[in-house]
């Protein structure tokens, strides 16, 4: 499944859970998160912090790939970035 939107990670979560034989009450329970939480990540009700959502989808066994575009240029100038 291709994550373009964060709706899209939303419903990846919420399929894996239901997949997993999980009620949102024991998958927030087991990282130590609400059921509520869960219940509004879930529809969109609240943007957590990035950690949040690795720790749900580390537990529900999502696996998440990058792939970086060609043509992506972060930088407005053709300078090379000093580290």
């Amino acid at each position: 499944m291709r994550i373009l939107a964060v709706d899209d990670l939303r419903e990846l979560v919420k399929n894996a859970r239901k997949q997993r034989g999980l009620t949102q009450s024991r998958a927030a329970g087991l990282v130590g998160y609400s059921q509520k939480w869960l219940s509004d990540f879930e529809r969109g009700r609240v943007n957590p912090p990035i950690d949040m959502v690795l720790n749900i989808i580390t537990l529900l066994g999502i696996r998440l790939e990058a792939n970086v575009t060609a043509g992506f240029n972060a930088h407005a100038s053709d300078e090379e970035p000093s580290l």
